[in-house]
């Protein structure tokens, strides 16, 4: 199973700004993760429609997490639709001898991702790696 890139780059653009207490330019957001300005604009659109990114404008204006509690889970699924795993799309659903193995997968990928919070991957990094734009 591959991530996209969108759903990479949502969750480091998500993972910075659980990094910080006050808003961050997108500016900022791309000097920090080197995602492209241009795409990182493009993700914030479906991630703040889903009410986890905030924006405001002015001087002192920027994007920041809407609420605590953000999961990865809440963050794929606002930029990817979530998580399926490749096989799922097969047609030989319901004819294959390991589908239950790929929903047990995929339940089990599903179930850490919506484990796992935008402040919990931020307080791991910060412990992890100092500098990194955080």
């Amino acid at each position: 199973m591959q991530l996209s890139t969108k759903g990479r780059y949502s969750l480091e653009a998500m993972l910075y700004l659980a990094s910080s207490s006050v808003p961050r330019s997108g500016t900022e957001i791309h000097q920090a993760t080197g995602i492209p300005f241009g795409y990182l604009e493009q993700l914030m659109i479906p991630l703040r429609k889903a009410g986890l990114v905030t924006s405001s404008r002015g001087a002192t204006g920027g994007y920041t997490l809407a609420r605590k509690g953000i999961t990865c889970q809440d963050v794929l699924s606002a930029s990817e639709g979530g998580l399926k795993l490749p096989c799922r799309k097969c047609s030989r659903n319901g004819e294959c001898v390991t589908e239950s193995f790929w929903d047990e997968m995929e339940d089990l990928i599903f179930q850490t991702a919506d484990s796992i919070t935008m402040e919990q991957l931020a307080g791991n990094l910060a412990s992890m790696v100092k500098g990194m734009g955080i």
